[in-house]
C-alpha cells in the first residue's frame, strides 16, 4: 500500500529521498519510513497534491534537527555548549573579525604597514618639539632656506611643506575646500616616491606651479579621468598644472593632505620667512642603525653665541607608535594583573590513576592558547577603535588605542583566568550544575561555598564561599570509576554555561 503510494506521488517521493540526505547515516532507513508512513496518512486525509507536497517539505526541517542534535556527530560533540574547542573557535573568529576590519578601514591599515618609503629608518623629520611636532608645523621657512648650505655634511637631501585649506576650482563652476600642501620640488625625491610623468615632462614648458592629486580628490572631483592631466586649474587665483596623481597610502606624514602644490626655489623664496612647516631630510649614510638615528638632534648656533636645538625624528619610529603603545600596554596590563585577580588556578591533587603526562599538558596549552588568541584580539580591536576615523598623528586617536588595548588586555587574561579556574582537568569542560553547600553560620567549623560538577563525571570543584586557613582556595576532587553510571556523556542539564 505505501509503494503503490509512493509511486502515485512522484514529487513527495522525491522530496523525501533529498531530505533523507540530511539525517545521520545510521538512522536514515528509520526516517524514512516513518515519514512514508506519515505520508500514507496524509494523502488519505488531505484532497488537494499542494498539501501534501508542503506536509513532505516539513521532513528538511526535522532532517536538520536530527543532524544538529545527533549524539554521534563529531561536531557535535566537539563544538557542544562549554566545550575548548567551542571556546578556541569563538576566540579565532573575533580575532580573523578584527583583522579583517582593520584591512578594511584606511587609518587601520596605515597603522599596521610599514611606511611606503625606502630607507624609512634614514628620513627624519626635524622640529622643536619631537614627537609633539607632529599636529603643528614648528620650523619656520627662514631656518630652512639656512639649513640648505649649513648642513650639506649631515643631509643629503632637505624638502619643506606647508599644509593650509585652500579653496580649489575644480570645475567651472564648481569650487571644493581641501587641505593644500605647498612643497618645494624636490619633497618626492627625498621621500623616494615615483615623480609623475606628467610632472616631469613640465619641464620643458614655461614655468607654472605643479599640482598632485590625492586618489580620493581625483576619483571624487575628476571623476577618475586621466584626459585632465596637465589641464590647468585655479587655486586661490594661483595657477596651476595638474602633473599626476597620488598612490593610494602613499602619504604617511603629518597632515591630512588632499593636493601638494610643488613650487621651484624662487617662488619658495618669496613667501614670507616668518612661514611654519615641516622639514624632512635625508641623513647620510654614517653606519648608526635606524634606533640611533632617531634620538639624533641637531644643534644650530646664532650669531649672539646663542644655540637653538632641534629634534631629528625618525619616519620609522613615528609610524611604529601604534605598536610601541600596543607593547607597552601589554607590559603595563601584566603587571596590573596580579592586582585585580588571583593568579593561583587552585588545588588539583595528584589523579590515583595518574593522569598521562598528554594530559596534563593539554590543559596548560589550552591556556597558553587562550592568551595567544587574545593578543591579535585585543591588537586589531583598538586599532579599529582608534583610527575609523581619526588620523594616525592624531592624539585622540593614540589616547583611544592607550586606553583601549589596556583595558582590554587586563579584563581579557582575567577572563581568561577566570575560565580555566571554571573547567575540568582531563577534558577541559566547563563545570555545570552549581549547587549551595554548608552553612555561611558555620563557616569556619565546616566546609561552606559552592560545588560544580564535571558534566562527565570526571570530578567535583569546591569554591569556598569565604577563604580560610584551613580552606583558602578552590579545590579539586576526583571521582573514581564507580561513578560513572551516574553520569551520561551525551547530555548532562547545565546552568551558566556558554
Amino acid at each position: 500500500m505505501i509503494r503503490h503510494l509512493v509511486h502515485s506521488l512522484p514529487i513527495s517521493h522525491v522530496i523525501l529521498r533529498v531530505a533523507a540526505l540530511f539525517v545521520p547515516h545510521r538512522e536514515r532507513e528509520e526516517w524514512l519510513a516513518e515519514w512514508r508512513a506519515e505520508l500514507w496518512h496524509v494523502w488519505r486525509s488531505c484532497n488537494h497534491q499542494a498539501e501534501v507536497t508542503a506536509f513532505c517539505f516539513g521532513a528538511f526541517q526535522d532532517a536538520l534537527w536530527l543532524r544538529g542534535n545527533n549524539k554521534h556527530s563529531v561536531p557535535r560533540r566537539l563544538f557542544r555548549p562549554g566545550s575548548p574547542w567551542r571556546c578556541g573557535l569563538s576566540l579565532a573568529i573575533w580575532a580573523v573579525a578584527g583583522m579583517l576590519i582593520c584591512f578594511c578601514l584606511p587609518g587601520a591599515r596605515r597603522a599596521m604597514h610599514p611606511l611606503p618609503y625606502r630607507d624609512a629608518g634614514d628620513l627624519v623629520m626635524i622640529s622643536r618639539a619631537g614627537y609633539s611636532s607632529e599636529h603643528a608645523p614648528t620650523i619656520r621657512l627662514e631656518e630652512y632656506q639656512a639649513w640648505k648650505t649649513s648642513t650639506r655634511d649631515l643631509f643629503t637631501g632637505l624638502a619643506f611643506y606647508q599644509p593650509m585649506r585652500k579653496r580649489i576650482h575644480v570645475g567651472r563652476y564648481q569650487t571644493a575646500d581641501m587641505s593644500v600642501a605647498r612643497a618645494t620640488s624636490n619633497l618626492f625625491e627625498v621621500l623616494h616616491l615615483p615623480i609623475p610623468v606628467t610632472a616631469r615632462d613640465q619641464m620643458n614648458r614655461p614655468y607654472m606651479a605643479s599640482l598632485v592629486l590625492s586618489q580620493k580628490v581625483w576619483k571624487k572631483y575628476f571623476h577618475g579621468d586621466a584626459g585632465n592631466a596637465g589641464h590647468i586649474v585655479d587655486i586661490a587665483g594661483q595657477k596651476v598644472r595638474i602633473a599626476g596623481v597620488m598612490a593610494e597610502d602613499s602619504w604617511q606624514l603629518p597632515g591630512q593632505i588632499d593636493a601638494w602644490v610643488f613650487e621651484d626655489e624662487q617662488h619658495m623664496d618669496a613667501l614670507p620667512s616668518s612661514t611654519r612647516g615641516y622639514v624632512l631630510a635625508h641623513v647620510k649614510a654614517s653606519g648608526l642603525s635606524p634606533h640611533a638615528v632617531a634620538r639624533r638632534s641637531m644643534t644650530v648656533f646664532r650669531d649672539t653665541g646663542e644655540a637653538d636645538r632641534y629634534d631629528c625624528v625618525s619616519l620609522e619610529q613615528q609610524a611604529q607608535l601604534p605598536f610601541f603603545f600596543f607593547v607597552f600596554t601589554l607590559f603595563l596590563a601584566c603587571l596590573a594583573l596580579p592586582a585585580t585577580t588571583p593568579l593561583p588556578l587552585g588545588e588539583y591533587p595528584v589523579h590515583g590513576d595518574r593522569l598521562p603526562s598528554i594530559m596534563r599538558f593539554r590543559r596548560w596549552f589550552f591556556l597558553a592558547a587562550k592568551v595567544s588568541l587574545i593578543v591579535p584580539i585585543v591588537y586589531f580591536s583598538s586599532l579599529d577603535l582608534a583610527y575609523a576615523s581619526l588620523p594616525i598623528d592624531s592624539p585622540a586617536a593614540q589616547g583611544i588605542q592607550f586606553v583601549s588595548s589596556f583595558f582590554g588586555f587586563l579584563f581579557a587574561f582575567r577572563w581568561a583566568l577566570q575560565d580555566q579556574r571554571r573547567r575540568c582537568p582531563e577534558c577541559l569542560r566547563l563545570l555545570t550544575n552549581p549547587a549551595r553547600v554548608g552553612q555561611a553560620s558555620r563557616n569556619f567549623l565546616a566546609w561552606n561555598g559552592t560545588e560544580l560538577i564535571c558534566a562527565v563525571g570526571h570530578g567535583l570543584l569546591h569554591i569556598p564561599e569565604i577563604p580560610t586557613s584551613w580552606f583558602g582556595t578552590q579545590r579539586w576532587f576526583y571521582l573514581d570509576s564507580s561513578w560513572s553510571s551516574l553520569f551520561s556523556d551525551t547530555y548532562l542539564a547545565s546552568a551558566g554555561t556558554s
